[in-house]
């Protein structure tokens, strides 16, 4: 708790039970960014789909791919923190409330948080700030295609089997503060 009580020091995270109503709206969002992912694959890969949108040959979508799951994790991760009262502005400080109200509890198996600290953290950055943050850097500014190929397929992966998590503890209403 020492490092939460840090975090909130700083602002970083805030106690509001008027959170709990943006819980859905955290989810929503994170089910519209799988919903771009999923887009932008169909693009990558459905000859049709890219003839159809007039797609140029050379475009690759692979970048925003990453980025959109990394995004569809973190507000699922918000959506957790909302429904028991907290906002965050902190990657770091996210994952530890995560694994505070949420591991401790066996609400949230190790496994599913392992998932977001791959994606969301980079073992370099205090308390592990956000490999998936770091991949979509990486992705962004990286002219490798096969690189952010790889990214792409396993963030991709991970954002749906996150939310999904994520979504089943929300709605089963399973947290207990």
């Amino acid at each position: 708790m020492k490092q939460i009580d840090f975090y909130v020091k700083e602002g970083q995270i805030t106690k509001d039970k008027s959170a709990v109503t943006l819980a859905q709206r955290y989810l929503d969002k994170s089910k519209n960014n799988l919903i771009t992912m999923q887009l932008l694959s169909e693009i990558n890969t459905n000859g049709k789909a890219r003839e159809l949108l007039k797609v140029p040959k050379e475009y690759e979508g692979d970048e925003w791919i990453v980025i959109c799951g990394y995004y569809a994790m973190y507000t699922a991760a918000l959506a957790l923190l909302a429904k028991i009262g907290y906002k965050s502005k902190n990657h770091a400080a996210t994952v530890l409330v995560l694994e505070e109200f949420f591991v401790k509890k066996k609400i949230l198996d190790q496994d599913t948080l392992s998932i977001l600290k791959r994606t969301l953290l980079h073992k370099e950055e205090v308390e592990k700030l956000s490999d998936a943050r770091h991949k979509r850097e990486i992705a962004q500014y990286s002219l490798t295609k096969k690189t952010t190929k790889e990214m792409a397929e396993g963030v991709r992966k991970n954002a749906y089997d996150f939310v999904e998590k994520c979504e089943e503890i929300i709605k089963n209403g399973s947290i207990i503060n």
